[in-house]
């Protein structure tokens, strides 16, 4: 009874074996696999630098887009404003771009609003000279100054601006602002001009509707520039009778050499040239 049952279980045997030994084949390659696959590229990347790309300038999903691509973790840190990248940008990275840093690495983006708002500073009451420096503070641009008289603010501040205070504004914008003159005159003659300054007599004539006609020049070197020498019509005459007036003005730039000896004054010069 043995002997006849003998082939049938060493038959068994053998299958038995060559089933282990099928296995063992199919988890040998298993294994190998996974080795080159997973075990051995993580464990020679691990603790490997990485190049870190430049997302400064890009818009910020874009760039978070290429620092999770690039195996790194971005984290947003701050957004302030800034007038040389558009609102949503990134502007600075830390680490810097370039930096070589461990995979996985948080890097810290600081992303742009925009430009911060600007609003009209109120001038009235100012200097023309203080009300120009509170425009530049803001980026704004002064623009023409007008004059005109009144009753309530003294000579020489402003009475009117012509943007509001308080209003935004964008950079660059222009202003325009008003000076008051003081008081309006009582008389309506023509004041004596000599020894102001052009620009005065401009503003006095000017008030008066009287317009200023032709300018000439004297070398007139101990004199500040700009002194008016001669008008062409005498103080106390009308303003209203008066279509223009003509005016010799101090220079300290001498004539050109062969002109030299010529006088702008000729024979107008008198008593009313200022010493």
């Amino acid at each position: 009874m043995e002997e006849k049952n003998h082939p049938f279980w060493r038959k068994i045997l053998n299958l038995r074996t060559i089933g282990i030994l099928f296995l063992v084949l199919v988890g040998f390659m298993f294994f190998v696999l996974l080795m080159d696959y997973v075990i051995m590229p993580w464990y020679t990347k691990h603790g490997q630098s990485m190049e870190l790309p430049d997302v400064t300038d890009k818009p910020v999903d874009e760039g978070i887009t290429i620092l999770e691509e690039g195996g790194f973790e971005p984290v947003i840190q701050d957004s302030v404003y800034d007038e040389q990248f558009a609102p949503g940008k990134i502007i600075q990275q830390n680490p810097l771009p370039y930096s070589m840093v461990k995979e996985g690495r948080r890097v810290y983006i600081i992303v742009s609003i925009g430009e911060k708002p600007r609003y009209m500073p109120q001038l009235i009451g100012l200097t023309p000279q203080d009300a120009e420096f509170r425009l530049k503070e803001q980026g704004l641009t002064l623009n023409q100054v007008f004059y005109e008289f009144s009753d309530f603010y003294p000579r020489g501040v402003v009475i009117n601006q012509s943007l509001p205070a308080a209003e935004e504004v964008e950079r660059n914008q222009k202003v325009n602002i008003t000076v008051s003159l003081g008081q309006a005159p009582t008389s309506q003659e023509i004041p004596n001009l000599v020894g102001k300054s052009l620009e005065t007599a401009e503003k006095e004539l000017e008030s008066l509707g009287v317009p200023v006609g032709r300018i000439r020049y004297s070398y007139r070197p101990k004199l500040v520039p700009g002194t008016i020498l001669h008008q062409s019509v005498a103080a106390g005459k009308s303003a209203v009778q008066t279509n223009s007036i003509d005016l010799i003005v101090s220079t300290d730039e001498p004539p050109p050499e062969e002109n030299r000896e010529d006088s702008l004054m000729e024979n107008m010069e008198n008593e009313n040239e200022p010493e």
